[in-house]
């Protein structure tokens, strides 16, 4: 890691988290004992269900670093496809209050994890769809990977599942005004920015996307990039702690 990169991610831990010094400790590999959750001095707890050096990026990214940048949208509903152990979807509603927060996690033992971190927080207003998200709901081979962050739908391992999936007609998008769709869902993200177009007609007047996306996906980043922009997408990519995202927005008067 380049030394301002991390430097940076350094004051950002001591500016966000109350129990900076163990987490400091902990990346210097000076701490001696297992730490399990890292104290937001929002007032969030965001909990692992393992020592949190094995899994940071599951919390550091979407709720300490907020690399999608929710907390700066004024979306009533908020959308996270891949929502492993409920990071964003925890750090997601308990800034909007108010919105509505949908996520989706097919692996079960994250997203129980994800429930024990919803309820610890008293957040209310998430639901948990515990299925993988496609273009067309078909039935997919869930593959579990022993990074269980990268488990797919589009890779084979020894450890997989046949499920159904769903599409995101699964969500109620009624009465919504501005919606917040993170993607980090190890490659569905193409098939689902697809869905998104083809669905425009019937989605929020205001629609901001924020996603991480791989190069494993069947459909390439610039494919999706055109078909955003040929759809009145403002679209911008970025590189953030070396990995690919993309960010969109679309207001329809």
């Amino acid at each position: 890691m380049p030394l301002l990169r991390k430097l940076r991610t350094f004051s950002t831990i001591v500016a966000k988290c109350i129990n900076w010094r163990q987490i400091l400790l902990l990346k210097l590999g000076l701490l001696k004992k297992p730490l399990k959750e890292v104290r937001l001095r929002n007032g969030l707890v965001i909990e692992g269900d393992r020592d949190i050096g094995a899994i940071w990026g599951e919390i550091f990214e979407p709720a300490v670093a907020d690399v999608y940048g929710s907390a700066e949208s004024d979306a009533d509903l908020i959308i996270d496809i891949g929502a492993n152990i409920g990071s964003f979807s925890t750090f997601a509603a308990y800034t909007h209050p108010s919105a509505r927060v949908w996520c989706f996690e097919p692996e079960a033992v994250v997203a129980d994890q994800a429930e024990r971190n919803f309820k610890r927080n008293k957040i209310g207003n998430v639901t948990l769809i515990r299925s993988p998200v496609t273009r067309d709901g078909r039935e997919v081979r869930f593959a579990r990977q022993d990074n269980r962050g990268a488990s797919n739908i589009y890779t084979s391992t020894q450890d997989e599942v046949t499920m159904s999936s769903v599409t995101l007609d699964r969500v109620d998008f009624a009465g919504a005004k501005s919606l917040f769709l993170k993607l980090d869902c190890e490659g569905a993200e193409g098939e689902i920015i697809d869905w998104l177009i083809e669905n425009r007609s019937k989605l929020p007047k205001s629609i901001q996307v924020a996603g991480e996306y791989h190069h494993w996906c069947p459909i390439p980043k610039a494919e999706s990039v055109r078909k955003l922009r040929d759809a009145g997408f403002n679209v911008i990519e970025s590189r953030i702690f070396a990995s690919s995202y993309l960010f969109a927005k679309q207001k329809i008067a």
